[in-house]
C-alpha cells in the first residue's frame, strides 16, 4: 500500500490537465484565528482529514464562499442535519464557536472569537494550469461593521497572490476598501461581476451554453447517500431555475400594484373628506351672502315703513281736524238732552219718596241685591266643591250639613294615610325602574352578542374581533385570513364537563390572532402606533414545530382542532398549546394534584409550575355565554336564546310593575289634591248651600211682588222713573263716548304731529347709515341719486316680500315691527346655520388633519381661527383637494392602469414563461446528459450504459398550481377596457398570489419545476442498445446498485457541466471537485467505483473525510494530505506528503512511539 502510494505521488505519468487548486489560504475564518492558515494540494487529489469538530467543513465552506453564490451555497452540510444552514458568513467572519443561554433575553447567544469592527477576514484560492503555465487567484476580503453588517471586496487576478504579501496591513474596517483599491487589484463590488470574471479566467464559460459548473460543484459537496433516484437528480443534477426569485419579483410588482390601489383608495377617501369640506364651505358662503342680503334689507325696513307712515300721517292731519269738529257738535246735543232728563227724574223721585210702600220696597230690593251678589259666589264655590268631591270619591253627594260634616271628618282621617302611601310609592318606583333598565341593558347586550355571533360565526367577543378587523385592514388582508386561536379549537363533545375550566385556562391565548410570519413586522408597527383600548396579541406559526406527545388527561388532549387546518398548522397549534398549557385535568384536588407539577380541577383551580395556584372567578365557570372557543356557534346561540327569553320576561314583569305602581301613584296624587281642594273650598255648609240661598231670594221676590201689586199709582210712578233713568243713562253714555272720541282725536292728532317729527329725524338718520355717510362727509348729486335708486330697489323688495303697508298709520308701525321681527328671525336662523356650518367644517378640517392617512399634508394645512373662519381658512384645504384630484389621484390611476394592464401581466407571464423555460431546459439538460452517459461504461462486465428518462410527476398540487396560473393569465387587458374587467384581472392575480402565500411549503414545492418530473434510469447493452433493466424510485435495488448508478450520473454530470468530453484531453477546463464525507456511509465497492470515474475524467478531488474506518478506501487515490486539529477552541491545518502521512501510520502499526498525525501536521505547518 505504501509503495503504491509513493509511486503515485512521484510518477511522471499523471493527469494534471486543466485549472486545478494549488493553494487555499484563510485568515480569521471561523475558528482559524489570528494568523494565515494555508493548505497546498498542488493540483493533486487531496484529502482534508481530522477529528469531528476540528474544522474540516470550515475549510470547504471557505472554498464554497469563494466560488458559489450565497443563495446556492450549501454551508457546513457535513456537520448539520439534512443540509440545514446553521452557519452563515457573519458567524464565520466573527469566529462563532458556541452558543450560550442569555438570561437577559431568554434566548441563545453566540460566543465569538472576534468582535465586529475589530478585524477582517481574507479567503484566497490559487489555481494553476500546468499546460498553459497560467495562474489565476480569486479572493474575498470580508469584515463585520459594528452594526453587524458584513462588507466584502471581491478580487480576481491572473497571477498568484498570497495573504501575507498582498493583504497585509489593511488597516481598520473603515479604510479596508480604500487601501485595497490603492493596491491596484482588479476588485468587484458584486458577486455576479466577480463570478463572471473568474468563470471567464478559469474557462468555465467557454462553449458551455446554459451549463453551470459552480452549481454542480456546490451540489457535489453535499452528496452523502442516494435513497431515491428522482430526488437525487432533482437536488444534485438540476438547478432550481430561480423560480423563487421570479415569484418574489411578481409579488413585489403586485405589492406595488396593491400599494397603488391603496393610494387610490386613500386619495378617494381624502377627496371624500375634502368634498365634504368644500360642500360645507360653499354652503357657508351661500348662507353668508343670504345673511348679508337679509341684513341689508333689514336696515332698509325701518326707513321703508317710516316713509310710508310719514306720507300717510301728513294726509291724516286734515282727517283728524274734521273728526274733532263733528264730535264736538255731537257733544253739545248730548249735554242738552242730559239736562232735560235729569230734571224729569228729580221730579219722579220726589213723588215716590212720599210713600210707605216705597220705603219697604227699597229695603226688600236692597236685600235681594245683596243675596243675588252672594248667589254668584256660592254657585261657583258649590260647582268647584262638587267637581273635587267627584275626584275624591266617585258618586259621593253632599246634600245636607250632616253630609258635609261627615265628609270633613273623612278627609281629616284619610289624607295622612294617602300621603304616607304616596311616599312609599315614590321610593318603590325608582327601584323597579332600575331593575327594568338593568334588564333592558342586558337584553340589548345579549341581542348584540347574538347578532354578532350569527354574523361573524365566531364566539370571540365583538370588541376583540373589531380590533382584529382593524389589524387586518392595516395589513390589507381579509379578517378570515387572521383567525383567533379560539376559532381553531374547541373542547371535544365527550369532554364537555371540562369546557368551563379549559376555557378559563386558555382564554388569554385563545384570544390571540394567528398570522403569517411575513406580516409580523407590519403587525408590530400597527400595535405600537395605535392606542387600542383593549388587549390584542398575535402569534406566528413555526413550520418546524413537531407533533407533541400528549398525556391522555392533559387539557390540550381534550381539545379538537378545526378540521380545515392543514397538518403542519395543526402540529404547530398543538405544540403551542401544549407548550403553554401542559396541565393535567384532575376531577378534584387529591393526592395526585399535589404530585403533579401542572394541574387543572373541575372547579377551575389551576396549578402551574408546581408553585403558582390560581383561581379566577371574575366570570362564572359554567356561564357558556362567556366562552370563546369553538367553530360551532349553535350551542352558544342556544344559550344566548335561553338567556334572552329569561331576561325579556324579567323586563316585561318590571314594566308591568312600573305601570301598576305609577297608576296607583297618579290615583293617590289626584285624590290628595282633591281632598286638599275640598278642605280649602268650604269651611261651613253655607259656603256651598246654593239651594237655601235660592229659597231666601224667592221669598223676597214674592214679597216685592205683593207690595207692588197692591198700589197702581206707585207702580206707574216707578215705571216712569225706570224709563227716565234708562234714558238718562243712555244720554250720559252717549256724552261719555263723544268726550272719549274727542280725547282720542286730540291725542291722535298730537301723537300724529309728534310722530311726523320723529319719522323725519328717523328717515334722515337711517339714510345716512344706509348711504354710508360719515359725520363730515357729503355725497355729490350722482352718488346721492345712485344711493336713492338703490334704496328704492330695496323698498320694492321689502314690499314684494311683506306686501304694501296698511292704510292706517297706527297699523304701519305694527307692520314694521312684524317685518323687522321676521327679518331678525331670518337673520338669526342664517347666523345659526352659519355657526353650525362653520363648526361642522372646522370639525371636518380637524378630522382631516388628525387622520393618520392624511399626515403627508399636515405641513401644507393651517387651521388658524384667531381672525375667525373665512376663505383663507378654506383655501389651503381646497389647494390640497386640487393637488390630490389633479395630480396624486391622476398619477396613481395612471400608474395603476400601467401596472394592471402591462407590468403585472408581464410579471405573471414572465413568471409563467420562466417556469416553462425551466421545464424545457430540464428536458434539454437530461437529453444532453444522456449523450454523455451513452459514452460512459456503466457495467464493465456487461458493457452497458445508462440513459435517464423523465415523465410527469402526477402531483395534484402541481396540477392545481398550473390551473391557478392559467386562470390568473386569462384574457389580455386593452386601454379601453371597462373598470369591471380591470377589477376582475386585479382580483384574479390577487387570488393567485393569495393562494401561493397561504402555504409557503406547498408553494415552494409546486413552483420548483424539478418537482414536475419524476425520473428513472434505463440500462442498455452497448452492442445491441437493448434494455437490460430500469432503476426508479427508492425501492427495488440494493444500496450499492443505487449508489453506483448515482455515481455514474454524478461524475458524468460534472464532466458535462465542466465541458469535459469522456476520454478527452482538454487542458483549459476547470477540474476541481470537493466532496464532504461522501464515502463515510457508502460501501468500499461504490467508493472505489466513483473514485475510478473521477480519475477517468481527470478531475482533481478534494476529499473531506474524518479519521474513521473508511479512510483506507480513498488512500490509494490521494496524493496530498491536509490534517486539521482543534486545540483550546482554535483550529489549525497542516500539509503532509503521502510518505509523511503513511509513514506515521506504519510506525503506529508497528507500535513505535512517536507524535500523532495531527501533531506532525501542525508542526509541518509552522
Amino acid at each position: 500500500m505504501l509503495e503504491s502510494q509513493l509511486e503515485l505521488e512521484f510518477s511522471p505519468d499523471k493527469s494534471t490537465a486543466g485549472y486545478r487548486l494549488h493553494e487555499l489560504s484563510v485568515l480569521n475564518w471561523g475558528t482559524f484565528h489570528g494568523q494565515v492558515y494555508s493548505m497546498s494540494p498542488d493540483g493533486r487529489t487531496a484529502m482534508i482529514t481530522g477529528r469531528n469538530g476540528s474544522g474540516k467543513s470550515t475549510i470547504v465552506d471557505a472554498l464554497l464562499t469563494l466560488l458559489v453564490p450565497n443563495r446556492l451555497r450549501n454551508y457546513n452540510v457535513a456537520s448539520s442535519q439534512a443540509g440545514s444552514r446553521e452557519r452563515n458568513e457573519r458567524d464565520y467572519v466573527l469566529g462563532a464557536y458556541s452558543e450560550i443561554h442569555d438570561a437577559t433575553t431568554g434566548q441563545g447567544r453566540k460566543e465569538t472569537l472576534r468582535k465586529p469592527g475589530e478585524s477582517y477576514t481574507v479567503l484566497l484560492a490559487h489555481f494553476y494550469n500546468e499546460a498553459y503555465k497560467t495562474d489565476v487567484s480569486v479572493a474575498q476580503v470580508l469584515w463585520c461593521l459594528p452594526s453587524g453588517k458584513v462588507e466584502k471586496v471581491y478580487l480576481v487576478e491572473k497571477r498568484k497572490l498570497t495573504v501575507e504579501g498582498d493583504f497585509n496591513e489593511l488597516g481598520d474596517v473603515d479604510n479596508i476598501r480604500r487601501i485595497i483599491k490603492e493596491r491596484d487589484f482588479a476588485t468587484f463590488d458584486s458577486f455576479t461581476a466577480y463570478h463572471k470574471k473568474f468563470e471567464s479566467m478559469l474557462f468555465m464559460d467557454a462553449d458551455l451554453g446554459n451549463r453551470s459548473p459552480m452549481s454542480i460543484f456546490n451540489q457535489a459537496v453535499c452528496i452523502k447517500d442516494v435513497k431515491d433516484l428522482t430526488q437525487f437528480i432533482r437536488e444534485h443534477m438540476l438547478d432550481d431555475g430561480g423560480s423563487k426569485e421570479k415569484l418574489v419579483a411578481l409579488q413585489e410588482r403586485f405589492d406595488d400594484l396593491r400599494s397603488t390601489h391603496r393610494r387610490i383608495e386613500t386619495a378617494a377617501y381624502q377627496l371624500e373628506q375634502l368634498e365634504e369640506i368644500t360642500t360645507n364651505h360653499h354652503s357657508f358662503q351661500k348662507n353668508s351672502l343670504e345673511r348679508d342680503r337679509a341684513e341689508e334689507i333689514y336696515r332698509a325696513t325701518e326707513p321703508f315703513f317710516a316713509q310710508s307712515e310719514l306720507d300717510r300721517r301728513i294726509e291724516w292731519i286734515d282727517e283728524l281736524k274734521h273728526q274733532e269738529e263733528a264730535e264736538r257738535a255731537r257733544l253739545k246735543t248730548a249735554r242738552i238732552e242730559i239736562d232735560r232728563l235729569r230734571d224729569k227724574l228729580n221730579h219722579l223721585e220726589r213723588a215716590l219718596s212720599d210713600s210707605d210702600e216705597n220705603r219697604r220696597l227699597e229695603q226688600v230690593g236692597a236685600e235681594m241685591d245683596r243675596l243675588r251678589d252672594k248667589r254668584e259666589v256660592v254657585t261657583k264655590r258649590a260647582a268647584t266643591f262638587e267637581r273635587h268631591l267627584g275626584s275624591w270619591e266617585k258618586g259621593a253627594v253632599v246634600k245636607a250639613e250632616d253630609d258635609f260634616l261627615a265628609m270633613r271628618r273623612q278627609l281629616d282621617s284619610q289624607l295622612p294615610r294617602l300621603e304616607a302611601k304616596l311616599l312609599e310609592l315614590d321610593e318603590k318606583i325608582p327601584e323597579i325602574s332600575y331593575q327594568w333598565r338593568k334588564g333592558n341593558e342586558r337584553v340589548e347586550s345579549l341581542e348584540d352578542e347574538r347578532s354578532y355571533l350569527l354574523e361573524a360565526n365566531s364566539s370571540v367577543p365583538a370588541e376583540t374581533a373589531r380590533l382584529r378587523d382593524s389589524l387586518a385592514k392595516s395589513l390589507d388582508r381579509d379578517s378570515a385570513e387572521l383567525p383567533f386561536v379560539a376559532e381553531l379549537v374547541q373542547v371535544m363533545p365527550d369532554e364537555d364537563k371540562w369546557s368551563g375550566p379549559i376555557e378559563r385556562l386558555i382564554r388569554s391565548f385563545a384570544l390571540t390572532v394567528v398570522l403569517p410570519a411575513k406580516l409580523a413586522a407590519k403587525a408590530e408597527a400597527f400595535l405600537e402606533e395605535n392606542h387600542l383600548g383593549e388587549r390584542l396579541a398575535f402569534v406566528c406559526p413555526r413550520s418546524e414545530a413537531k407533533e407533541p406527545k400528549l398525556h391522555d388527561d392533559s387539557a390540550v388532549a381534550k381539545l379538537a382542532l378545526r378540521p380545515e387546518l392543514d397538518a403542519g398548522r395543526q402540529s404547530w397549534l398543538r405544540h403551542a398549546l401544549s407548550e403553554r398549557f401542559p396541565h393535567i385535568c384532575i376531577a378534584e384536588r387529591d393526592a395526585n394534584f399535589s404530585k403533579i407539577k401542572n394541574a387543572l380541577t373541575l372547579e377551575g383551580l389551576v396549578k402551574t409550575g408546581g408553585v403558582l395556584r390560581e383561581k379566577d372567578d371574575s366570570l362564572f365557570l359554567l356561564d357558556a355565554s362567556q366562552w370563546v372557543c369553538g367553530w360551532d356557534v349553535n350551542p352558544k346561540q342556544k344559550i344566548l336564546d335561553e338567556a334572552l327569553s329569561k331576561w325579556r320576561d324579567e323586563v316585561d314583569r318590571s314594566a308591568r310593575a312600573i305601570r301598576e305602581a305609577d297608576g296607583e301613584r297618579h290615583s293617590i296624587r289626584t285624590k290628595i289634591r282633591a281632598g286638599a281642594q275640598l278642605q280649602a273650598c268650604a269651611n261651613e255648609f253655607s259656603d256651598i248651600d246654593g239651594l237655601g240661598l235660592a229659597t231666601r231670594i224667592a221669598d223676597l221676590e214674592e214679597e216685592e211682588r205683593v207690595i207692588v201689586g197692591g198700589s197702581d199709582v206707585l207702580r206707574k210712578l216707578k215705571e216712569e222713573r225706570d224709563v227716565a233713568e234708562e234714558k238718562l243713562l243712555a244720554a250720559q253714555t252717549t256724552r261719555d263716548e263723544v268726550l272719549q272720541r274727542i280725547g282720542g282725536v286730540e291725542a291722535r292728532s298730537e301723537r300724529n304731529d309728534s310722530r311726523i317729527d320723529s319719522l323725519k329725524v328717523l328717515l334722515a338718520k337711517s339714510k345716512e347709515e344706509i348711504f354710508g355717510q360719515a359725520d363730515d362727509q357729503t355725497l355729490d348729486e350722482d352718488e346721492l341719486d345712485k344711493a336713492e335708486q338703490r334704496l328704492q330697489e330695496l323698498f320694492e323688495e321689502i314690499e314684494g316680500e311683506f306686501g304694501a303697508p296698511p292704510s292706517e298709520p297706527d297699523e304701519i308701525e305694527d307692520a314694521a315691527r312684524n317685518a323687522s321681527h321676521a327679518l331678525e328671525g331670518k337673520i338669526d336662523k342664517l347666523e345659526s346655520s352659519l355657526d353650525k356650518l362653520r363648526d361642522k367644517n372646522v370639525a371636518a378640517m380637524q378630522r382631516f388633519i388628525a387622520d393618520a392617512r392624511n399626515q403627508a399634508f399636515r405641513d401644507e394645512l393651517s387651521l388658524d381661527l384667531e381672525e375667525g373662519y373665512n376663505n383663507s381658512t378654506f383655501d389651503s384645504f381646497d389647494g390640497v383637494r386640487k393637488l390630490i384630484e389633479e395630480e396624486d389621484l391622476a398619477k396613481n390611476r395612471e400608474r395603476f392602469e400601467e401596472l394592471l394592464r402591462v407590468q403585472v401581466p408581464e410579471e405573471v407571464s414572465g413568471f409563467s414563461e420562466a417556469l416553462e423555460s425551466h421545464r424545457d431546459r430540464i428536458r434539454k439538460r437530461v437529453n444532453e446528459l444522456n449523450e454523455h452517459l451513452s459514452r460512459v461504461t456503466f457495467d464493465r462486465k456487461e458493457e452497458t450504459f445508462i440513459q435517464l428518462k423523465f415523465e410527469d410527476a402526477g402531483d395534484d398540487g402541481v396540477r392545481r398550481f398550473k390551473k391557478l396560473r392559467r386562470h390568473a393569465l386569462e384574457g389580455d387587458l386593452e386601454a379601453d377596457d371597462e373598470d369591471e374587467r380591470r377589477r376582475e384581472r386585479y382580483h384574479r392575480v390577487e387570488q393567485f398570489l393569495g393562494e401561493l402565500e397561504q402555504d409557503m411549503n406547498w408553494t415552494e414545492r409546486v413552483i420548483d419545476v424539478r418537482n414536475w418530473f419524476k425520473f428513472r434510469a434505463d440500462e442498455f447493452y452497448k452492442d445491441e442498445e437493448t434494455l437490460r433493466q430500469s432503476y426508479s424510485g427508492a425501492a427495488g435495488k440494493s444500496g450499492g446498485e443505487k449508489n453506483r448508478l448515482a455515481s455514474t450520473i454524478l461524475a458524468t454530470a460534472i464532466a458535462y457541466q465542466y465541458g469535459i468530453d469522456v476520454g478527452g484531453k482538454q487542458t483549459e477546463t476547470f477540474r476541481l471537485v470537493a466532496v464532504d464525507e461522501m464515502f463515510s456511509k457508502t460501501d468500499d465497492e461504490f467508493s472505489q467505483y466513483l473514485l475510478d470515474l473521477f480519475k477517468e475524467f481527470h478531475l482533481q478531488l478534494l476529499i473531506v473525510q474524518p479519521l474513521d474506518a473508511k479512510i483506507h478506501v480513498v488512500q490509494k487515490y490521494v496524493e496530498r494530505y491536509h490534517v486539521v486539529e482543534r486545540r483550546d477552541g482554535l483550529s489549525f491545518v497542516g500539509d503532509l506528503s503521502v510518505q509523511e502521512y503513511l509513514g506515521d501510520q506504519v510506525q503506529s502499526a508497528d507500535g513505535e512511539e512517536g507524535s500523532t498525525v495531527e501533531d506532525q501536521a501542525v508542526e509541518s505547518e509552522s
